[in-house]
């Protein structure tokens, strides 16, 4: 099992950095065997899409070369004209079987940084991926609370974006107001209704009901949102409110095993607390291999000393 943990927070110590570390540390404990890689958009250099369409002629170029090679490329094709970190986030992608996004909430959609990576998978919509069997996507969002406007935009983008890119986003842990401005957590995660696509049936239970209480659905009562205790979990995904891993039942999916191995990309800033970015073995990480984005975002000082996204 190889997982991808894409953190969207342009703030290297709030809370969505403390989350996606509990994760990484979390998933090394649970499943020291698979292949783990750690990508924040506050450590790597990535430029907004240009919208030039220039990936759909790479895209073309490179589908060429394998069928004239029969597949056996020396390297890995070319996705953007943008020369920047974005390259190895596709690396990355392409080896993923599962992908973990942790974002804050600003305005009730995505950061810039992370709208940027996002709108950078558009080189997907040229190939086959989208209509491949998906691979699973769980989005963790987090926040300081007090907005009344949700964060649907948040979840559609997220889910519209991995869902070019190959994944179906399938599970959704609001951590709103559950973890503290120190970074830790104070309540348990409650899972966050998907609505059904257009034209498609609901695959999971209606928005009032309890997970694995399909079946009381229709009886009139009102119900409030599940937690994560209550639903069905992968392991490495679920934290108690003390921050340790639990143990969650079932076991992760190993679909698309075949992919190869790939190692973290990126450049944590010195000075934080960031694990280092590389293979999910114990004893085998690897130093961080990137360039640091632009801005030197390591001497921002936290706003009043507090984390905040």
């Amino acid at each position: 099992m190889n997982r991808l943990i894409i953190v969207g927070s342009p703030r290297i110590d709030g809370r969505s950095a403390h989350l996606a570390d509990l994760l990484f540390e979390s998933c090394i404990d649970e499943c020291p065997d698979d292949e783990l890689a750690l990508a924040p958009v506050s450590t790597l250099a990535i430029e907004p899409c240009q919208g030039c369409d220039a990936c759909k002629a790479l895209t073309a170029r490179a589908a060429g070369c394998e069928a004239a090679e029969d597949g056996q490329a020396d390297e890995a094709p070319r996705r953007c004209v943008i020369d920047d970190d974005m390259a190895e986030v596709y690396e990355l992608i392409d080896a993923a079987d599962e992908l973990v996004v942790v974002s804050p909430v600003y305005f009730a959609g995505a950061p810039a940084q992370l709208k940027a990576l996002l709108d950078r998978l558009q080189p997907y919509f040229w190939t086959d991926e989208r209509h491949r069997e998906k691979r699973p996507a769980t989005l963790h969002v987090v926040g300081e609370g007090g907005d009344p406007h949700g964060f649907e935009p948040l979840v559609g983008v997220v889910r519209s974006s991995l869902s070019c890119a190959g994944f179906a986003l399938e599970r959704v842990l609001d951590w709103v107001g559950r973890i503290d401005e120190e970074g830790e957590i104070t309540a348990e995660a409650v899972e966050h209704p998907l609505a059904p696509l257009p034209g498609r049936s609901a695959s999971a239970p209606a928005a009032s009901t309890p997970l694995g209480d399909a079946e009381s659905a229709d009886d009139g009562k009102d119900y409030a949102p599940a937690s994560v205790s209550d639903a069905p979990s992968r392991p490495a995904l679920r934290l108690s409110p003390e921050g340790k891993s639990s143990p969650a039942a079932g076991n992760p999916p190993a679909k698309n095993a075949s992919r190869g191995k790939q190692h973290a990309s990126g450049t944590a800033s010195q000075g934080t607390k960031r694990p280092k970015q590389g293979s999910g073995k114990q004893g085998s990480r690897k130093p961080a291999a990137g360039k640091q984005g632009p801005g030197k975002q390591a001497d921002r000082p936290k706003q009043g000393g507090k984390r905040r996204g």
